[in-house]
């Protein structure tokens, strides 16, 4: 075969296969794989996912907007105005969901790894930089808290584990039980655990603030009545121990370290202290 012939078999063969990914880009049910997307977290999770609209950007990647994940209840966990995701084709042909998504939210970034199969499904999620007060939950409970947060964690089945960090937290107008909370500042603090099944395990939980620190472990079974078995340290500072010496003297518990303890037991749902 001479050289011209080999390059017009070339020529003709680059574009049939330009012309068919073109037809395939323009004809692909993109709304298909939104659909999908939707019901298959519908499907291995309690949580309702919406996608506003979906655009290509290429045959396996799209551009999400209004991007909402809620509760049974319709409280909403997680919005995003924007964020793109990666889908694996031949995995989602197969039947499994294999999707990396990366998102604008809270005034930060979120990136989810999610791997979906009928046996065994795996999800990893890193933030960065979040803005705690925008968080919708916390306003319709109340809470006024502002700081950064971030952090990953990393689920398989039903069993996973992050570590989660904040920085300037801030606390106000805090009640606990109905009784007023001093208004706190924590200029850092981080929490590492442990999930098996229902059952969460906290390793570490500590808040650093000039004012006050606090540490927390222990074990919490994650429903409303599920139990509560955790040990609360705190360390408040001169000023402040001053002015809460009503509340401190129902703390009898001081270690060496100038640590107040306390273990927190019932449920969920009411936590009953014991001093």
């Amino acid at each position: 075969m001479d050289r011209k012939t080999v390059i017009r078999t070339l020529g003709l063969a680059g574009y049939f296969i330009v012309a068919f990914l073109v037809f395939l880009f323009f004809l692909f049910p993109f709304d298909r794989v939104m659909s999908r997307l939707e019901s298959e977290v519908r499907r291995t999770t309690p949580l309702e996912l919406s996608i506003g609209h979906i655009s290509p950007r290429f045959f396996n990647r799209f551009a999400l907007r209004d991007v909402v994940v809620s509760g049974g209840s319709g409280s909403v966990f997680f919005e995003s105005p924007s964020a793109h995701a990666t889908v694996s084709l031949l995995h989602l042909l197969r039947g499994v969901l294999a999707l990396d998504l990366r998102a604008d939210a809270y005034g930060g970034e979120i990136l989810l790894r999610m791997h979906g199969g009928s046996e065994q499904r795996s999800l990893l999620c890193d933030a960065d930089s979040l803005d705690i007060a925008s968080y919708p939950l916390l306003k319709e409970l109340g809470y006024k808290v502002a700081g950064k947060l971030g952090g990953n964690i990393e689920m398989t089945g039903n069993s996973g584990k992050g570590r989660i960090w904040v920085k300037n937290m801030a606390t106000r107008e805090l009640k606990v039980k109905g009784f007023p909370v001093p208004d706190l500042d924590f200029s850092e603090g981080w929490i590492e655990g442990e999930l098996k099944g229902d059952r969460l395990t906290i390793k570490k939980l500590e808040l650093e603030g000039k004012e006050l620190a606090v540490r927390v472990s222990g074990e919490a079974v994650m429903r409303a009545q599920g139990m509560l078995n955790l040990l609360v340290r705190v360390k408040p500072s001169e000023r402040l121990a001053r002015e809460q010496s009503g509340l401190l003297s129902f703390l009898k518990n001081r270690d060496a370290d100038g640590f107040y303890q306390l273990a927190v037991a019932g449920t969920v749902a009411t936590p009953i202290p014991r001093f």
